[in-house]
């Protein structure tokens, strides 16, 4: 029986698509198939520079033309881009492969020669196979050669687009999109005539069309998003913006940050940080007498709440930062702790009293009150029994890592602990009683009668209790009293006992030098009390105050150099490098003038401790200097706390009801990610140009 030969399968080629309503197009002809995304149609350039491709079929060549095509099987299928471009009436085809499309080749040959040299480099150990320019690029496509000649003939006809007042937001959108990948392509195009090897990358691009505004975005919302958030959010906390202010300004600026999109980004860092340093809360004593006052009573029931931070938990997550910021020396692990307190008022009668904790050694930052770290936060009178309730658990912290030091990053670190406030604080943390008692050095055992001896620190913390006006224990028992050191002292001659024409010239004198000062009478009393001074206004009044307007000249003169020697002995004192012996011998030469115009009982307890003991200060703490120790950052930091969060109401807010101690606390939580996790202030400027 004859044998039936089998009829031979035809290659017929196929185009499977919906162009345009998609830009995919499937070629197959059963031998091979290629995958086909159209990024930019293009048209045929005029006929004068048409050109064709080699071969029998001559197919037309179009300009401004981008495909994405996809071949082969397995791990042998391949993705590129592909470019035709007419540069000098000649058409340029190049291939864009690899990693994100980050190399390419280009001929100016033929579409083959490109496509044969980017074989190579995709498959370099098939040096014989060879590939179909024609096939790569879809030069030969039928959908895009009929696509392209329908758009011609729309040209022709005078077919016109629907204007866009009538279009529907589809439609609009698909324009955008369109106009969008055109303009991308053909700015990339004509970017290596202008930059060369170094592609042009659009980011974002803005236009308008009959006062309709447009939005171009090719950017991801990627981790740069994400930088600029928190960079965004940082500048909100720092500067104390409300949220209230920058939603209004965001409504007025589209390209900012929305605000709803930052306070989700705070939120997540707030939540962070509260995992790694967690807020507890206590409740504040409320059994003490102070509180009769009915203001004060209102605000206390109405928090009734203080917050504590662990030094431990912020000391983990500071102190890697400050190591490998080369701060602190892992070949000398030891980390010097300043302990601080301030009070400020709130009401009348209740201050807001934080507790903060400083890095010695990070000396560059100690000025600085966000590198001053609250551990403790109540609204509350400064008082012994209420600050031992509230830093209960804050000492114990202090003596545990004074004794046995603290293992960070696998490593034990020791401490050296110091503590610095002003006077009232620092006797109310000694158990001592205040400046006005008979014995009222809490360095020495000087008594009223004795000013005119010569005294050095004598007292010891072992033995405190065996000292006269000691009469509790220490709060901070773990820190030796020569740590224990007093704020920059600020020495002004009080002003009383004035007629009226004296108290206008001195009103007049300090508006002259930029002071606001009054004085005023309070009802029912004789005395007349004036404006407290605090330490830039005093140091003005220092170096320029004219006491001619108020003394006979002789005793103007007496004042007037009493005051510029004092403003040099302070001056010194806030040197790091000054000799302390010849500080001791000058504030000792400069209370011999002041007993040549005062009496003995006029030198106060300041004057005491800078005359004798602020040297000894400066000898022992040399390392730091005294500057180290002053208290000016944390009562900058406690009024623009007071100021900020208590500028409203004291009393629960928001629709969590959450606390303003938590909101605080919180806000420090955030600071320290700010500071320590490396974010960005500010992002590179672009460089802008305006043309018309």
């Amino acid at each position: 029986m004859p044998k039936v030969k089998s009829k031979k399968i035809e290659n017929v080629p196929k185009e499977i698509s919906d162009y345009p309503e998609t830009d995919s197009i499937l070629y197959t002809d059963r031998k091979r198939s290629y995958n086909y995304i159209v990024k930019q149609e293009s048209l045929y350039p005029q006929p004068s520079i048409l050109a064709y491709t080699q071969g029998k079929n001559k197919y037309k060549i179009p300009d401004r033309y981008c495909v994405e095509t996809t071949w082969g099987r397995g791990k042998k299928k391949k993705t590129v881009k592909c470019f035709i471009n007419y540069t000098e009436g000649k058409p340029l085809f190049k291939i864009m492969y690899g990693v994100n499309c980050s190399e390419e080749v280009q001929s100016n040959i033929s579409s083959t020669t490109a496509a044969n040299a980017v074989l190579r480099k995709l498959f370099p150990l098939n040096e014989k196979s060879l590939i179909s320019g024609v096939h790569l690029f879809g030069i030969y496509l039928t959908t895009l050669k009929q696509a392209r000649e329908n758009v011609k003939s729309a040209k022709e006809n005078n077919v016109r687009l629907i204007p866009l007042k009538y279009c529907s937001k589809p439609t609009l959108n698909k324009r955008q999109h369109k106009f969008g990948n055109q303009l991308k392509q053909h700015v990339q195009v004509e970017g290596t005539k202008i930059y060369g090897e170094d592609q042009v990358v659009l980011k974002q691009v803005s236009y308008s069309i009959r006062n309709m505004d447009f939005q171009i975005d090719y950017e991801k919302k990627n981790d740069i998003n994400k930088k600029k958030l928190i960079s965004v959010a940082q500048a909100i906390d720092l500067n104390y913006i409300p949220h209230e202010g920058y939603r209004a300004l965001a409504a007025v600026e589209p390209n900012i940050q929305r605000e709803w999109a930052v306070s989700e980004q705070r939120l997540k860092i707030t939540t962070e940080m509260n995992q790694k340093i967690p807020i507890t809360l206590i409740n504040l004593p409320l059994d003490f007498a102070e509180y009769s006052n009915s203001e004060s009573n209102e605000i206390i029931q109405t928090i009734k709440k203080g917050g504590t931070r662990s030094v431990k938990d912020i000391l983990k997550y500071i102190v890697p930062v400050l190591i490998s910021n080369k701060i602190l020396d892992i070949n000398n692990p030891i980390i010097h702790l300043r302990v601080s307190g301030d009070g400020r008022n709130v009401g009348r009668k209740i201050k807001h009293v934080m507790i903060t904790i400083a890095i010695l050694n990070d000396i560059q930052n100690i000025h600085k009150p966000n590198y001053h770290y609250t551990t403790v936060l109540f609204p509350d009178v400064e008082k012994y029994e209420v600050l031992e309730i509230m830093m209960a658990s804050f000492i114990k912290e202090l003596d545990e890592i004074k004794k046995n030091g603290l293992i960070i990053s696998e490593m034990m670190w020791k401490f050296e602990l110091y503590f610095s406030s002003d006077w009232k604080f620092l006797t109310i943390c000694l158990g001592f009683n205040s400046a006005n008692s008979k014995f009222f050095c809490p360095w020495c055992q000087i008594s009223k009668c004795d000013q005119g001896n010569n005294w050095k620190i004598s007292k010891k913390m072992e033995n405190i209790h065996e000292y006269p006006d000691h009469n509790k224990k220490p709060l901070f028992y773990m820190i030796p009293l020569d740590k224990w050191v007093p704020d920059e002292l600020h020495i002004l001659l009080q002003f009383n006992q004035f007629d009226n024409t004296c108290r206008d010239e001195i009103v007049q004198e300090m508006n002259r030098i930029g002071v606001n000062f009054q004085f005023w009478q309070e009802k029912g009393a004789n005395a007349w009390n004036h404006t407290s001074l605090m330490g830039d206004d005093k140091k003005k009044v220092l170096k320029k105050f004219n006491f001619k307007r108020i003394l006979p000249l002789s005793r103007a003169k007496a004042v007037r150099e009493l005051w510029d020697r004092f403003d040099q002995v302070y001056f010194n004192l806030k040197l790091k490098n000054f000799d302390p012996q010849q500080f001791q011998f000058e504030a000792e030469d400069w209370l011999e003038l002041f007993k040549e115009l005062y009496m003995p009982s006029d030198i106060t307890p300041y004057i005491h401790v800078l005359v004798y003991h602020m040297s000894e200060f400066m000898e022992k703490h040399k390392q730091f200097g005294i500057k180290a120790f002053s208290c000016a950052p944390v009562e900058k930091k406690n009024h623009q706390q007071v100021t900020h969060f208590f500028r409203q109401t004291m009393k629960d807010g928001g629709k969590n009801k959450k606390l303003v101690i938590t909101d605080i606390l919180e806000y420090e939580n955030r600071v320290l990610f700010y500071l320590f996790d490396n974010v960005e202030i500010s992002t590179p400027k672009p460089k802008k140009i305006s043309l018309k």
